[in-house]
């Protein structure tokens, strides 16, 4: 018994399903993905100006009158 998938018709087929799938699936990943980084990336900005908030609060300044 012999299976022959890989023939001309069974892979233009496939591709085209492929396609179908890149084109309609793909946008939506992406805006998804995006979404998802900006949210880490705001994540870590704030967290960064919170910590340089801090240390500038902790830091001991000297005035001094002459």
């Amino acid at each position: 018994m012999q299976i022959d998938f890989f023939n001309s018709t069974n892979l233009s087929l496939f591709w085209s399903y492929v396609k179908m799938l890149l084109e309609g699936v793909a946008p939506g990943v992406m805006i998804a993905f995006a979404v998802v980084c900006v949210g880490f990336l705001l994540g870590i900005i704030v967290k960064a100006w919170n910590q340089s908030a801090k240390e500038e609060e902790e830091r001991d300044y000297d005035y001094r009158e002459y």
